[in-house]
């Protein structure tokens, strides 16, 4: 879950729980199951030698699970009302199960010994007994001291409504209240060996934070733990649930939370998938295979084929999902936005702005923007000329000297201003280069 009331409030008692159901994978250095009565979620992972239990599984919530969001807000099923505390969700599909304690339903489960595979119906979360109308799947395998996951959601929903994007967790991560260290790096010189940043703050509100170089961890006062590596995405939320020394086990509420953030529009018909890798162990391992993983990334570059790779549209409408070899966005306000996903660059090494697209307007006034790493800093911004009318094509812009673009930045944001309802932008592709 993302909210910051998730996992709070819950003295009570978890709901009542179906004895587990359990397949595992195991290496020499790692061993990681998933419960079959609760959607094939992650509720086990140990790492060697060590031997503690990592995931906190006090209710359905918690694991290390798959959770989507979108509108409604409420969401409301044939008159079934959400949860007074889940409200604020909206749709909420959950790996695990809802906050009832009614489990997902397992449609298939296949273990070969090298990977696990499961395709379910999850639960929505605010909602008791009202399953979901998508499917979910993951694969997970053992790579060394490692465990990749990769996700998908496909989406069948009769509500073909257009909603704004929301924050989805890639994925939810739960671990043991012993875990209660945050610890990532979050400067602007990723991979250069530069100081972490560590804290303790369970809130609520969870934090938001930047992690730069596409891991973070939560750890114990030893500095040991579980690592989670998301090349999606640099922005990440941070929280926990106290608790006694004596209660911080596996079906204890003390809990610390983390998940790396996406924004994105979950379309009646997506099919969205998603990967990122477990690590249990030091924070000096966990950054070395991450740095290792991470060799080679570029600047970023997009090329709108099928998907809109993690941009986010304002102001505008386009035709859902697959793309047609563009992106085209038909204006319902003065301004259409299109906001990049949160990465990273540095600023000298991206001098050159590489757009190619179709203004179908009469006029082609692009306000570009950026966002720098440092919440301090203010959102820079120029306006540049795009050509209207004929065909796709491309235009090539110079940011060097632009007056804020300087340092680490992590999203870009094109807005196409002065519009009249009904004008439209095709946009093929959008890249940064030296």
């Amino acid at each position: 879950m993302i909210s910051a009331d998730l996992s709070v409030g819950r003295s009570c008692g978890a709901p009542p729980r179906l004895e587990p159901e359990m397949s595992f994978l195991e290496n020499d250095k790692i061993k990681v199951g998933v419960d079959l009565r609760m959607g094939g979620s992650i509720t086990s992972l140990v790492g060697k030698p060590d031997g503690r239990e990592l995931i906190n599984n006090f209710d359905h919530g918690r694991q290390v699970q798959m959770s989507f969001y979108s509108g409604p807000i409420p969401f409301v099923f044939n008159g079934k009302q959400p949860h007074p505390a889940w409200k604020g969700l909206g749709w909420n599909p959950v790996q695990s199960g809802d906050w009832a304690g009614n489990a997902a339903r397992v449609l298939e489960h296949r273990n070969s010994g090298a990977e696990m595979y499961t395709r379910l119906v999850p639960m929505q979360w605010p909602l008791d007994g009202v399953e979901g109308d998508c499917e979910l799947e993951s694969w997970i395998q053992l790579e060394a001291k490692s465990v990749h996951v990769r996700c998908k959601l496909t989406n069948r929903r009769e509500d073909k409504a257009f909603y704004q994007a929301r924050h989805q967790e890639l994925p939810a991560v739960y671990v043991n209240g012993e875990f209660a260290r945050a610890v990532t790096y979050a400067g602007d010189k990723p991979f250069t060996g530069g100081a972490l940043s560590e804290w303790v703050d369970p809130g609520p509100p969870w934090k938001t934070f930047s992690a730069t170089e596409h891991w973070a961890a939560m750890i114990d006062a030893k500095g040991w733990g579980l690592g989670v590596w998301q090349p999606a995405s640099t922005i990440w939320k941070q929280g926990g649930v106290p608790g006694e020394p004596a209660k911080q086990g596996t079906r204890d509420n003390s809990t610390g939370y983390l998940a790396p953030i996406a924004l994105e529009h979950i379309d009646h018909n997506i099919q969205y998938e998603y990967e990122f890798r477990l690590v249990p162990g030091t924070v000096k391992e966990i950054r070395s295979l991450v740095q290792f993983w991470e060799k080679g990334r570029g600047l970023p570059q997009y090329k709108f084929e099928g998907t809109r790779l993690g941009w986010t549209l304002r102001g505008g409408v386009d035709g859902g999902l697959p793309l047609q070899g563009a992106w085209r966005v038909q204006a319902q306000s003065p301004v259409i936005v299109l906001d990049g996903p949160f990465t990273f660059w540095r600023a000298e090494g991206a001098l050159t702005l590489k757009i190619s697209a179709l203004v179908k307007a009469q006029q082609g006034r692009l306000r570009v923007a950026w966002k720098s790493i440092s919440s301090e800093e203010p959102e820079g911004s120029t306006v540049f000329e795009m050509p209207v009318g004929g065909v796709i094509r491309e235009s090539s812009f110079s940011l060097k000297g632009l007056p804020g673009y300087k340092g680490g930045l992590q999203r870009l944001s094109l807005r196409f201003e002065a519009l009249k309802a009904g004008e439209s932008v095709e946009v093929e592709s959008v890249r940064l280069e030296p």
